[in-house]
């Protein structure tokens, strides 16, 4: 085991000033690359080790599963302690107290955790049930919802606050979210964090109990909390707790979602006293692509300021590119690729292409397979949410929470038992209006009226097998034990083909799935199932990101890179309208400063090789074509896009298809070649054309023109379809 003082003897000057500081609080403005999960990982082990301070009065929180399970090794490979150190993110501490309070807030004690997907299927119910105004999406809803429990605004106090019709709509949908999920026993990410808030707020003796306990608060990846966030550190962190927090000012890229970077601006008004430590000495990149990107974030204003360096090599200059369109801008990147790889000795694996958005992703990915040059997608659908693997993941939920409506809804007709939507309301209002526990209500499926015998029978061998399945719990049963068993008995694994190249992807989808629960028992032998769903439902899509497929290229958005790092990236896409981002209908960018500071983070995950791209003339609806991004000139990158890149052909123009000649209306169901079936919430003709908005089911609608690709009308505007 290495001693503590042979390891910090390695540290520079001012990681050793952070890993010392005692008797005070402190800010770690922790420069990209300069080492700062080192730092921080030292300083626990010191505390632990040489101050001989209890695990038990430690708390460390992170922002990712993976970077929290990764410090965890990091100390007890260090100090050989274990027991009683806590190291998570700020929603598993806050679900880690939700369940040991539960009874106080009228909860099971295993709750549900509701993910986005989940989210938007119980706002996807209510849009239909009410028949909401046009624009009002399950991914509109989502974020407009979460931005109000990020400022900690009630339904109550949304409608209150509503000033038009719109706003009143959004608020009785925001009641009607909170009733179904209390219905179900269930939070989501925001409630983990205020209802954890709430808990140390009106009750003396939870917050005196949780508060007092701890001597050591750390932060990591502060400039990323909320205000949420914020106030639950200032609740934790009574007179006497030392508070340590680490991040980079010039890395806050989450505005979007509520981040503050104030909370780091303003760290000495909240913590008195705080001492500031710099770390600017880099450990990642030449100092060619640190010149680049230190030019670049030295033009915003909201920030405390810091220069990093390097003791290493210069190296090589960073490249920029401009290209005619999306299909020779991927070509360029491939190319560049290949030549790195063959002739200057990089694998597929030390190569990453990052770009603004999702829908980037595709012209990289067709260039990829047509070369057969294997990659990974970053941040598409996560493993947790494919359908075969939630699916048997609604199972477990049901068995630990059988309130969940939205989990019992997904599985009573999964594999099929005769049971409909007609057959499905008359159980549940039967379930309402007894009070019945819905499992044991399954046993007695048979004396409920108005269900078919289908139905009935199949309604009570599956209470039957729910039953036993809690019967498995209860004993004690491994994880893995009690999912075989109802993956096998249910049915569920029977539906699939070995001859079908789907099916069997999906299979393996399963024993993935299965490997993680072995893997969990293994580790956490006394947890059984209520611990291995606790752990899962607090996975996000940063844990999902495959470090060890080292032979493939990583294609991902730049929100998803940060805390990563490659020998070579490209970041493609630094157009004007895209990076900086401009939503369509306007006419710029929300916050100019955050949308740089992201395009920082990008230039800094390059440890040797970095080329920026931007295509002339890029299409996208409702933005006007705007040339190179102005943060290329900012960076110094400018002029060598103009001496690296010859005369540029005619802006090659896409070949446009015929779009459908039956009229396009809110309401229609459609199938996109890429992005599959979505529900038409806008519609409008453009010349010839039709300019469509269309919730998929992602994040935010897509607005498409359908004279580029067929967009085909499944149901017409009235009929009634299931998207899930």
């Amino acid at each position: 085991m290495p001693r503590i003082p042979d390891i910090i003897e390695e540290l520079n000057e001012q990681q050793l000033r952070a890993v010392r500081h005692r008797g005070g609080h402190l800010l770690v403005l922790a420069g990209a690359g300069s080492g700062k999960t080192r730092t921080l990982t030292l300083r626990v082990a010191s505390l632990l080790d040489e101050d001989g301070v209890d695990p038990r009065r430690l708390l460390a929180l992170t922002f990712t599963n993976r970077a929290a399970g990764e410090m965890r090794r990091r100390v007890e490979s260090i100090t050989g302690r274990r027991r009683g150190l806590w190291m998570g993110t700020f929603h598993s501490f806050c679900a880690w107290m939700l369940r040991r309070e539960a009874e106080r807030l009228g909860y099971p004690a295993d709750f549900t955790i509701y993910d986005a997907d989940d989210s938007r299927r119980v706002l996807r119910s209510i849009i239909r049930d009410r028949q909401l105004s046009r624009g009002l999406t399950p991914a509109s809803l989502a974020g407009r919802i979460s931005s109000m429990k990020s400022n900690l605004m009630t339904p109550e106090a949304a409608a209150e606050a509503a000033r038009d019709d719109r706003q009143r709509e959004v608020a009785e949908v925001y009641a009607a979210y909170q009733s179904r999920l209390t219905q179900s026993g269930s939070f989501d990410f925001d409630d983990l964090l205020t209802r954890g808030l709430g808990l140390l707020r009106q009750n003396n003796d939870i917050s005196d109990h949780y508060a007092g306990r701890y001597l050591h608060v750390l932060v990591d990846e502060y400039q990323d909390t909320n205000a949420v966030q914020h106030r639950l550190l200032m609740a934790l962190s009574p007179p006497g707790t030392q508070v340590c927090v680490v991040g980079d000012d010039d890395q806050s890229i989450y505005g979007w979602r509520g981040a503050r970077v104030e909370n780091m601006l303003d760290f000495e008004r909240d913590f008195p006293g705080a001492e500031v430590i710099r770390l600017e000495q880099n450990y990642r990149s030449t100092a060619a692509i640190l010149e680049a990107a230190s030019r670049l974030v030295s033009r915003n204003v909201r920030r405390r300021g810091k220069e990093l360096w390097t003791a290493g090599q210069r190296g090589v200059a960073p490249e920029a590119r401009v290209c005619s369109s999306e299909s020779e801008e991927a070509s360029m990147v491939f190319d560049r690729i290949e030549s790195l790889r063959d002739r200057e000795g990089f694998t597929y694996g030390d190569m990453a292409v990052l770009y603004r958005t999702n829908a980037q992703s595709r012209p990289f990915e067709a260039e990829a397979g047509r070369r057969q040059i294997p990659s990974q997608v970053v941040g598409s659908v996560r493993f947790y949410e494919r359908s075969e693997v939630k699916d048997a993941l609604c199972y477990l939920r049901v068995v630990l929470n059988p309130a969940d409506r939205l989990s019992f809804r997904r599985i009573v007709n999964t594999p099929r038992r005769g049971v409909g939507a007609r057959s499905l309301r008359r159980f549940e209002e039967f379930v309402e209006g007894t009070g019945m526990d819905p499992v044991e209500a399954l046993a007695g499926a048979g004396r409920i009226p108005g269900l078919s015998g289908r139905a009935r029978s199949g309604m009570a061998r599956l209470g039957r097998l729910l039953e036993r399945a809690a019967g498995l719990v209860d004993s004690g049963a491994p994880a893995l034990e009690v999912a075989e068993y109802l993956l096998a008995e249910s049915g569920y694994l029977d539906g699939f083909s070995p001859d079908d190249p789907d099916d069997v992807r999906r299979l393996e989808n399963l024993e993935q799935l299965r490997g993680s629960l072995a893997e969990f028992d293994r580790e956490h032998p006394a947890a059984g199932l209520p611990g291995f769903m606790a752990e899962v439902s607090l996975l996000t899509s940063a844990d999902s990101f495959d470090s060890e497929r080292e032979g493939a290229v990583t294609l991902m958005t730049l929100h998803c890179a940060k805390g990563l790092e490659f020998d070579c990236v490209f970041l493609a896409g630094a157009d004007e309208g895209m990076l900086p981002f401009v939503r369509p209908g306007r006419r710029e960018t929300a916050d100019l400063e955050e949308e740089r500071r992201l395009m920082y983070v990008g230039i800094t995950r390059a440890r040797r090789r970095l080329t920026v791209s931007s295509v002339v003339g890029r299409r996208r609806p409702g933005v006007p074509a705007g040339g190179p991004s102005r943060f290329l000139a900012e960076a110094g990158l400018l002029e060598g896009a103009a001496s690296k890149t010859a005369p540029s052909p005619p802006v090659a123009r896409e070949v446009r298809v015929h779009s459908e000649p039956a009229g396009y209306a809110r309401g229609n169901l459609v199938r996109h070649p890429r992005y599959g079936k979505g529900l038409v919430v806008r519609a409008g003709r453009r010349g010839e054309e039709w300019q469509l908005t269309v919730d998929f089911g992602f994040d935010e609608p897509k607005v498409l023109l359908t004279g580029y690709v067929p967009i085909e009308i499944l149901k017409k505007r009235g009929t009634r379809m299931d998207l899930d």
